[in-house]
């Protein structure tokens, strides 16, 4: 049991870690997607 505790203990890391690093380039991705056709259909900035 103490091996499998070892070998759990040093895989979450690694694996938070690429999770959050996945989930910001497809975040990143998909907002930089939407920007695109937001800028080339309307190119009135609505923040303004």
């Amino acid at each position: 049991m103490e091996a499998l505790t070892d070998v759990l203990s040093a895989l979450i890391p690694p694996v938070v870690v690429g999770g959050a690093f996945i989930f910001g380039v497809v975040k990143l991705v998909r907002s930089e997607a939407l920007g695109g056709r937001r800028n080339r259909e309307d190119p009135v900035d609505p923040q303004n």
